[in-house]
């Protein structure tokens, strides 16, 4: 498993969010209310959809796309304030549990599919790629979903992107080993151990996480690797006007409990 060279960006450089029985493991851990892990917690939730709602749309009615929308928590809360959502993911069972909350959220369209590759349709008001996410894809396939994003997005649209920082991302390749028992957990229904391996890459500026879950009963062992790109503000700022966005701006007032991320704002043109 490569994490050297041309290579790191190659392969399953991420954890598999699409496989269903990992995507069913994983909703469990988008709605549990203990910690911000795979979703944030509700409370967080709700404060940044008032935020999005109020400061930044003026509470008038919007389009909206979420891109890696998970269990749709945003999209849901948006729709409800009357803004039409269409929300892309690839994990099913996360989908699964979006279009099962409708008509609750009745203005909302769930799309199972790999943002990498689906269409975004639109025009959008507005398009969101939060929680660090687009830090985990690869500079060629960032470049063309940002490419894209702006693609979908009307005269006036705007894309707002919550990105990973510099210090987050090294702190997270320079953490310690650790090592964990469990009966079952997010890596299997099973007894298993895991123990995870964290590596700073200091010439890519690349975090590289290897999961190694070994079966308790069976001995048998597979590996998962998370690889997280750092970008500074400068290199952020020339990948969205690359794109085709205007000049983007970081957002001191979006409600986040953790400095290891920041929200950036690109309007259009």
């Amino acid at each position: 498993m490569a994490t050297d060279g041309q290579d790191i960006w190659s392969g399953a450089y991420k954890i598999p969010w699409d496989e269903p029985g990992f995507s069913r493991r994983m909703l469990a851990e988008h709605l549990s209310q203990d910690h911000d892990m795979a979703s944030r917690r509700l409370a967080w939730i709700d404060a940044q959809v008032a935020w999005i709602h109020g400061r930044l749309l003026a509470a008038r009615p919007s389009r909206i796309l979420d891109l890696g929308c998970g269990p749709g928590l945003y999209c849901h809360r948006l729709a409800k304030l009357g803004h039409r959502c269409r929300g892309i993911d690839f994990g099913p069972a996360s989908i699964e549990y979006a279009r099962g909350r409708l008509p609750e959220a009745a203005a909302c369209e769930f799309v199972l599919g790999d943002i990498r590759h689906v269409e975004f349709g639109g025009p959008y008001d507005l398009v969101m790629l939060l929680f660090g996410e687009m830090n985990v894809f690869s500079p060629a396939e960032v470049r063309d979903i940002l490419r894209r994003a702006r693609a979908g997005c009307g005269a006036e649209g705007r894309l707002i992107v919550e990105v990973s920082t510099p210090d987050g991302v090294k702190a997270l390749g320079g953490a310690e080993a650790s090592e964990y028992e469990c009966v079952s957990g997010l890596f299997s229904d099973r007894p298993h151990r895991c123990r995870t391996e964290n590596r700073w890459l200091a010439d890519r500026h690349v975090a590289v996480q290897t999961f190694t879950i070994t079966e308790t009963g069976s001995g048998r062992s597979r590996v998962y690797r998370s690889t997280t790109q750092a970008r500074s503000d400068v290199e952020l700022v020339d990948l969205l006007t690359e794109a085709g966005f205007a000049t983007a701006s970081r957002c001191e007032t979006w409600p986040v409990d953790t400095d290891a991320l920041s929200l950036w704002i690109a309007p259009a043109g």
